[in-house]
C-alpha cells in the first residue's frame, strides 16, 4: 500500500512539473516597460503656408519653409514675416539678424489673436518658432531636447523674495539643491500621469520645471512657485536638462 501511495506522489509530481512547464513556454515575452513619465516630444509636420492659415489646428507642432519679407526685432525677440507661394506668416523666435529675401525653415506651434504689447498689434495667426534655421542663421532648442518654446512679449513683476531665471541659469551651480522662489508665466504644460512639465518665462529666460498634479496649473497662468534647483538632470531617452526647477509650492 505505501510502495502504491509512492508511485502515485511520483506521478503527480512528474505531470505538474510538466505542467507548469507548458505554461510557461506558451506564455508571451514580457512587453517593453515604458517610463510615462517623460514628455511627450510632438512630431513636426511639414505644411506648406497657406495649409498653417487654412486649419490651424490640424498639426499641434509644424514647420514651414518660406522666404523673409521683413524683420522686427523687440527685446529679446525677432518677429518675420515670410512668404512661400501658397501665402505668408508671421514667426515670433529667438533674437536673431536676417536678411530680406533669405529662405528659413521655422518649426513650432501656431498661436490665434496673439497680441504683442510690444508691436502694439494682434496677429490672427502667428507661429511660435522654437527652431529657425536658413541662410547663415539657426537658432533652435537644446539638443537634448529640452524645448523652448518662444510665446511674445513677456515682462513678469518679481515678487518679494523671487530670484529671476536668468540669475538661476547663471548661478545654477551655487544654487543647485536650494530651494527658490520663482515668478512666472507658464508658457508650455505638458500633461503626464502624475504631474505637469511646465515651461517657466518671467522675461528674461525661461526654465523647466516639473510640478505634481496636485496643484491646479494651465498654460498662460501667471504663478509664483517655490522649488528646489536641480543641475545636470538626465531623465533618461535623451531626455537632459542643465537646469530643472522641482515644484514643491504653487501660489
Amino acid at each position: 500500500m505505501n510502495k502504491m501511495i509512492k508511485i502515485i506522489i511520483t506521478l503527480a509530481i512528474v505531470m505538474t512539473g510538466l505542467m507548469i512547464s507548458g505554461c510557461t513556454d506558451s506564455e508571451p515575452a514580457p512587453q517593453q516597460q515604458f517610463n510615462h513619465n517623460l514628455p511627450v516630444v510632438p512630431v513636426a509636420v511639414d505644411v506648406t503656408i497657406g495649409e498653417a492659415l487654412a486649419d490651424p489646428y490640424a498639426h499641434e507642432t509644424i514647420r514651414v519653409t518660406g522666404i523673409v519679407n521683413q524683420t522686427i526685432n523687440v527685446t529679446g525677440y525677432t518677429y518675420m514675416e515670410i512668404t512661400d507661394s501658397t501665402g505668408s506668416l508671421w514667426v515670433a523666435g529667438y533674437s536673431t539678424q536676417l536678411n530680406n529675401g533669405t529662405e528659413i525653415t521655422a518649426t513650432g506651434n501656431l498661436n490665434i489673436e496673439f497680441t504683442s504689447p510690444t508691436m502694439g498689434r494682434t496677429f490672427d495667426i502667428i507661429l511660435f518658432a522654437d527652431s529657425i534655421s536658413g541662410g547663415n542663421t539657426s537658432v533652435s532648442n537644446s539638443p537634448h531636447g529640452s524645448g523652448t518654446i518662444v510665446t511674445g512679449d513677456i515682462n513678469v513683476t518679481p515678487v518679494d523674495g523671487s530670484t529671476r531665471i536668468e540669475d538661476i541659469k547663471s548661478m545654477s551651480a551655487q544654487l543647485d539643491g536650494q530651494v527658490v522662489k520663482v515668478s512666472a508665466e507658464v508658457v508650455k504644460n505638458v500633461v503626464l500621469i502624475d504631474e505637469y512639465f511646465l515651461t517657466l518665462d518671467d522675461g528674461t529666460g525661461q526654465l523647466k520645471a516639473r510640478c505634481p498634479n496636485t496643484f491646479n496649473v494651465s498654460q498662460g497662468d501667471s504663478v509664483v512657485v517655490t522649488g528646489s534647483v536641480m543641475t545636470d538632470v538626465d531623465l533618461g531617452s535623451g531626455y537632459y536638462y542643465e537646469v530643472l526647477l522641482q515644484i514643491t509650492d504653487v501660489e
